[in-house]
Parts: C-alpha cells; structure tokens; sequence
C-alpha cells in the first residue's frame, strides 16, 4: 500500500483551487464608468457542451462554428475540440477542430462593440458583442480564409451589468470542493496509513500514526518558535539566543 504524502496533495489542490478562481475572475471585463460585462454569463460551465454551437455561417465554406464564453469545453466527434472556447466543425467529416483557447483572448472595448479576440497560432477568431435588449440571442459567423473567423453576437448580456454569472443550484463552490478534497485526503492518509502500519510492520497503539515521529518534531519545533517569539516581544529585542529555550 503506499501511503500518499499530504504536502504534496494539499499544494495540488490549492494549485487548483487558485487556478479556477483566476479563471473565472478574468472573464469579467471592465467597459468604462464603472460598468463590466461578464463574459461567464455568455457561456456554459459545465465543460460538456458550448452554450453556442452550430452558429450559422454566412461564408461560401459551410462549416459550422461553435463558441462557449469563458469556460473550456470539449467535442467527442474525433477531432481535436478538447478545452477550447471555440472549435470548427467539419460538415464533410463531422469532426471538429480547436481554433481558440480560453486563455489566449484579449479583450478590447470599442464604441458601439466589444470585441474577444482569440490568437491561436496564425489562427485568430473575433467574437463581436453587441449589446441588444432581445430576448433570444442572435448568432451568425463568418470564416474570411483558413485562419481567419469571426462570430457575431447580439444579446442582452452583451450589454453592461446586464447579466452575471451564477452557479446553478444546489452546486458546490470552489471553497467546498477544496474542503471536501482535503478532508478526503486526510483520511486517506491517516487511515490508510495506520493499516498499512498495523498490517504490513505489526505496528500497534500509538505506532500506527503514520509519520509519528516526523509530526512529534513538527510540533515540538512550532512550541519552540512560539516561546522563541515570546521571549523576542518581552525582551524587546532581537538579540535573543535560541539555544537557551
């Protein structure tokens, strides 16, 4: 049985946890006099489906466009559509390919537009958001040559402070994900680790802490940077010697 190690798991998940907020957090754009358009609301978060897919084209290449603001989704039809914001779709082979990225998009607000600019490459997509009081969404496209496409968009949350992003009902926020994850690993390690202990080494009672040894030291080591620090704020002075504690 290995025993996992808590450091390393813990730094991951935080790792992750950060990484979900700054995500997120980037997709809210600031438009000027204090207004911001969520780009979170013009997407789905759920990774499995764009919230824009088959976006008629108006190009003589009639391959079909699909879009998903903010968050990464991923197509299963055999292509190379894996975390994409935007993917093509062949309708010769049915496959569809990644042209854009989340990551690789750059905001740039204009007049009477906004524009999300996506680099991949050579490749570059331009979504253009115009604000419209509408109650459906308009969506069409365009492809200019292999590399060059645009997706236009009309909708209300297009508009500024118009729409925010909301997790659906009854799902779990970031924090309790990375609380439940670290529970779970907790009592992997502290029960796994005693199971192993007893079962593969005999070990009984208090031996059966895994790594008893090394938390006995962590917390004589934490006393004695405590008393250190004492010493320090009562004295005054940092010319305190810490062999003497």
């Amino acid at each position: 049985m290995v025993v996992p190690r808590p450091g390393f798991s813990i730094c991951y998940l935080f790792i992750l946890i950060i990484q979900r907020t700054a995500s997120s957090s980037s997709c809210v754009y600031d438009v000027g006099h204090g207004q911001k358009i969520d780009i979170r609301a013009l997407g789905n978060s759920d990774g499995k489906r764009p919230k824009y897919d088959n976006i008629p084209n108006t190009s003589p290449v009639k391959n079909s466009l699909s879009w998903n603001g903010c968050f990464p989704y991923s197509k299963y039809d055999g292509g190379s559509c894996k975390g994409a914001a935007a993917c093509l779709t062949s309708t010769t082979t049915g496959q569809s390919t990644l042209i854009a990225r989340p990551s690789s998009v750059k905001f740039e607000p204009e007049e009477n537009v906004n524009l999300l600019v996506y680099h991949s490459g050579e490749t570059i997509l331009t979504v253009y958001l115009t604000c419209a009081d509408i109650d459906e969404d308009k969506i069409n496209s365009r492809q200019d040559s292999a590399t060059i496409f645009n997706i236009y968009l009309q909708s209300r949350c297009c508009c500024p402070d118009k729409c925010h992003f909301s997790t659906k009902s009854g799902s779990l926020s970031g924090g309790a994900v990375f609380v439940i994850l670290l529970v779970s690993v907790l009592f992997t390690y502290i029960v796994g680790g005693a199971l192993f202990l007893k079962y593969a080494r005999g070990a009984t009672g208090t031996d059966m802490i895994p790594h008893r040894m090394i938390w006995l030291n962590v917390v004589s080591y934490v006393l004695d940077g405590l008393r250190y620090t004492l010493l320090i704020i009562r004295q005054r002075s940092l010319n305190v010697d810490y062999q003497k504690i």
